[in-house]
């Protein structure tokens, strides 16, 4: 009798196990997946978002570029590797409950992922929520020809909520200012200065006339240096460049290393035709004042800060 008992609980327990593995995928408490096999099969990613023109990641002869609103910027091969092994790694998913899934997007506007593959056809995926927790990151996505949403561990969300310009570069500055030891200042007036450094603080005429030093110079190097993160002034007019212009900088480093910088007053300003790219970087009003860069020739920036801009603009 107990010999049959022990037959039934076996013959119980191997036709749950062998229904809990045929049970939906959502039904299951903790899975293991990647969220695309063989990512470095993609060609193409389509990102779109309410409110925003689609954003299209592409690879072409040239390697692979970002393009919206007809700009189209070279992306490196790192920052595409760094995608791929982001969407392929095995993940931790959670399926979330019917109601759970319901609520899953109402917080967050979904961000939609539309992938192209050379060796299948495409699918995609819609990204909700992201948060973190004591153990990490973490993202809701609902899968195409899957059911239901999921709670996947990593930060997905903010990788595709991006526009263009999160690709461009923003580089303004060759080296570490600190590292200069000649600057020439030309204004469009004829007039020009030639400063060499001293001392840590000091800088005076390259003539070696010591009894002229400019102390405040440092003052007006550490306001460039500031310049950073700058939003693209895209409306900049290149062809009133030499109507415009108020100062051109060149900066040399103690290796030898220069580059030029150069800062314009827009007077009178103009509206683009097209404000989008204002909108894009939420530029409210046109900035005066714009700076450009030899290192990074294909950007104009705008300086928001107008007192700021007529400081670097009239030098030291």
């Amino acid at each position: 009798m107990k010999n049959k008992h022990l037959v039934l609980l076996f013959l119980l327990v191997l036709l749950l196990g062998l229904v809990g593995r045929r049970l939906p995928w959502r039904c299951q408490s903790d899975l293991r997946g990647r969220l695309v096999h063989a990512p470095e099969a993609i060609y193409r990613i389509q990102v779109s978002r309410e409110g925003q023109t689609d954003l299209f990641l592409e690879y072409t002869a040239a390697g692979w570029v970002a393009e919206q609103e007809g700009r189209i910027v070279p992306i490196s091969r790192d920052t595409m590797a760094a995608l791929f092994d982001l969407l392929g790694q095995l993940r931790h998913f959670t399926p979330l409950t019917d109601k759970e899934s319901t609520r899953a997007f109402a917080t967050a506007k979904p961000i939609h992922l539309q992938l192209f593959f050379s060796d299948r056809p495409p699918t995609s995926l819609q990204w909700g929520l992201e948060q973190s927790d004591s153990e990490g990151p973490w993202t809701l996505v609902r899968i195409a020809k899957q059911e239901g949403v999921y709670r996947v561990r990593g930060a997905f969300r903010s990788w595709f909520d991006r526009t263009i310009d999160d690709f461009r570069n923003r580089k303004l500055l060759l080296f570490d200012l600190t590292q200069a030891c000649n600057i020439a200042l030309y204004w469009p007036t004829d007039s020009s200065v030639l400063l060499e450094k001293i001392d840590s603080i000091t800088w005076q005429r390259a003539s070696n006339t010591p009894e002229n030093p400019y102390l405040s110079f440092p003052y007006w190097l550490n306001a460039v240096a500031q310049l950073q993160n700058l939003p693209f002034a895209d409306f900049f007019d290149e062809s009133r460049e030499e109507e415009w212009l108020c100062l051109t900088v060149v900066l040399t480093a103690c290796d030898g290393k220069t580059f030029t910088l150069r800062f314009f007053a827009l007077e009178p300003l103009d509206l683009p035709e097209d404000v989008r790219s204002l909108h894009r970087q939420g530029i409210k009003a046109l900035p005066r004042y714009v700076a450009h860069s030899s290192a990074n020739p294909h950007n104009y920036f705008a300086l928001l800060d107008a007192e700021v801009g007529a400081r670097l603009c009239a030098g030291p």
